[in-house]
């Protein structure tokens, strides 16, 4: 998709003011907010085995490991 296009969401008063006071507090327009939400969004779910390799690849041993200390239990 090439041409840009528009959001609408509704969104409570409160909520919409308390999101423009964050943005403003740090130095970035709420728009500018919303696209880096959206890029990372989709970010993420391009890289989500990758995510899962990374958050998981440290909690299980090795084959080799496994193999060297049958009786050692697993800490958590």
């Amino acid at each position: 998709m090439k041409k840009q296009v528009y959001l609408r969401v509704k969104v409570d008063p409160g909520l919409r003011r308390a999101f423009q006071l964050s943005a403003w507090r740090s130095e970035r327009s709420p728009s500018y907010v919303l696209r880096s939400l959206i890029q990372n969004c989709v970010s993420l779910d391009r890289n989500l085995n990758g995510l899962d390799i990374e958050v998981w690849g440290d909690c299980f041993p090795l084959e080799g490991e496994a193999t060297r200390q049958p009786n050692r239990q697993r800490s958590r």
